[in-house]
């Protein structure tokens, strides 16, 4: 597939997300303004709406919609300003945490940020931000880093510049048969210190 159509596709499919989380609302008029923000570009805008509605009328979510809103805010620029109230959404966790706050893990001039972890499987995934020379991290992550619980510390890489990074590492993230031979949890913390000790690291394979 083109990188046209590759592109074409992965929006289609991120619409379609957008169009069931802007469903959670059950004003109508509430609904239309946060579509309407997707028809006219403004995503940043329509998440904001979305995620104080959501939160102002105390509505439950579930693991899955919350991880959906946390990757929706990390693809359109806004997740910083919007973590704290949709991990305080009301709603269990489930077999998907989502976190914040997380001290980041440095390597090789980036610095890894929990996000989510399964709880079924032990997999983390991580926000991998560059390093600036002032010491902060970069404003957005260059890419999205699955740590799978293997004897190897495998992790999964997806370029922050493609289409549907997010997607495809939240998927990874839950996906039973992303990575065989898992036999053991390995948090990305514990997969960094680790290798930092030992002068070794965790496999790391990129995802096409």
């Amino acid at each position: 597939m083109d990188d046209r159509r590759e592109r074409v596709r992965a929006y289609a499919a991120e619409r379609a997300v957008w169009s069931r989380l802007a469903g959670l609302l059950p004003d109508a008029e509430d609904r239309d303004q946060v579509q309407g923000c997707w028809d006219i570009g403004e995503q940043e805008g329509g998440l904001f709406h979305l995620v104080d509605r959501l939160f102002a009328l105390g509505l439950s979510v579930d693991d899955v919609t919350r991880a959906e809103l946390a990757a929706m805010a990390s693809q359109w620029g806004v997740w910083d300003q919007l973590a704290t109230d949709i991990v305080d959404l009301p709603g269990a966790q489930g077999k998907v945490r989502v976190v914040e706050g997380l001290e980041p893990v440095d390597a090789d001039g980036t610095a890894l940020v929990p996000w989510m972890r399964c709880e079924r499987c032990g997999r983390v995934l991580a926000l991998e931000h560059r390093r600036e020379t002032w010491g902060g991290l970069s404003l957005s992550p260059v890419s999205y880093v699955v740590s799978v619980p293997d004897d190897a510390g495998t992790q999964l890489v997806f370029d922050a510049e493609g289409p549907d990074a997010v997607w495809r590492a939240l998927e990874a993230l839950t996906a039973v048969t992303a990575v065989t031979a898992v036999t053991a949890v390995t948090a990305v913390t514990a997969t960094c210190r680790d290798a930092a000790a030992t002068g070794g690291g965790p496999t790391r394979s990129p995802q096409e």
